[in-house]
């Protein structure tokens, strides 16, 4: 009865069975190495110094995955009852490969990324090893790429004229990473008047976040070509001003001294502001009514420079009226000469 039974199956099951079972065999190994080998080497690295980042480790958990799945299945391929044909074989290697190199690419990317935290250079990072890597994985399995890069030349030309403006834009973002006056975190102002902080720039534009929480999106040609002032190069201080008039007959010197004073003591106060930068008071003109002054200090960056010159103006405004030194109406005086 059970010879009559196996009359029902292929002559090559036990073929087919022992294919599965490798199959099996190798994967269940990826699924335990993955799970507690990885682990432990993992463990081993950190003692000696070498501590992997968590987006690595957790990467790599898939590409170990993949990778057994595709060894079990190239050893199932060996052991099942079918002809060994060379072009699966090679099909088995280029994507076992091109999964190795896509691995590494986004490995050295993330890292790159990490240092250099713009998009735009982990993704050229990353096409450019992918790139390479694609073609000496054509190469080891004998494909011809003469006939395919005289194609591409060919068809590059109309690409890049279809593209023009976004090759400029890429090409645009490039030079803005490689000269390093502007980068993720600088708050900068245009000459069209729009100014925030840069939160990302990528292959086509760089994004801009207003201190009124607005975003706006700069194509990088545009922004390369533009005059820009940048509030973060090199450091972030930057300098505020207080501007006032005090009446004729005030004495000067003694305005200077209140001015400071009132400067000095919000500055003192504020976290944000640059204490070890002295005030200055400079006399800037004689107007009709007022001799205007400025009153200067620092901050240590653009986002507290609005409150705080808020709190030197209140506080200057106390000073001087505490000290009955006026501070005039816009007045004139009209002299008549009678004959």
């Amino acid at each position: 009865m059970i010879s009559s039974l196996f009359q029902f199956f292929p002559k090559n099951f036990m073929l087919w069975m022992e294919s599965a079972v490798f199959f099996l065999l190798v994967f269940s190994v990826g699924f335990l190495f993955k799970k507690y080998v990885a682990k432990f080497i993992q463990i081993i690295l950190s003692k000696v110094g070498l501590i992997l980042h968590k987006e690595i480790i957790a990467m790599s958990g898939s590409y170990i995955s993949f990778w057994f799945f595709v060894i079990a299945l190239y050893v199932a391929f060996l052991r099942a009852p079918v002809n060994a044909n060379a072009v699966v074989e090679k099909l088995f290697y280029g994507v076992f490969a091109f999964s190795v190199i896509v691995f590494i690419a986004s490995v050295v990317s993330r890292l790159f990324q990490k240092s250099v935290p713009e998009r735009i250079g982990a993704n050229i990072i990353k096409f450019s090893i992918v790139f390479v890597g694609l073609i000496l994985i054509l190469n080891q399995v004998g494909i011809k790429l003469t006939p395919i890069l005289t194609a591409l030349g060919i068809g590059s030309l109309a690409v890049a004229l279809a593209l023009q403006d976004t090759l400029a834009n890429f090409f645009a973002g490039i030079n803005i990473l490689l000269s390093k006056q502007i980068a993720r975190g600088d708050y900068i102002k245009l000459d069209l008047g729009q100014e925030g902080t840069v939160i990302e720039v990528n292959w086509r534009t760089t994004i801009i976040k207003t201190i009124s929480n607005t975003v706006i999106t700069v194509p990088n040609n545009k922004l390369s070509s533009a005059i820009v002032t940048s509030f973060h190069f090199r450091k972030a201080e930057v300098s505020a001003s207080v501007n006032c008039g005090v009446a004729y007959g005030s004495d000067l010197e003694r305005v200077e001294k209140i001015a400071i004073l009132a400067a000095q003591e919000v500055i003192y106060k504020n976290e944000d502001s640059v204490k070890t930068y002295t005030p200055i008071v400079q006399f800037i003109g004689f107007a009709d009514s007022a001799i205007n002054f400025t009153l200067i200090f620092r901050v240590k960056n653009v986002y507290a420079k609005g409150f705080i010159q808020s709190e030197v103006f209140k506080n200057l405004y106390k000073k001087l009226n505490e000290e009955k030194i006026e501070i005039p109406f816009p007045q004139r005086v009209v002299t008549l000469n009678k004959q």
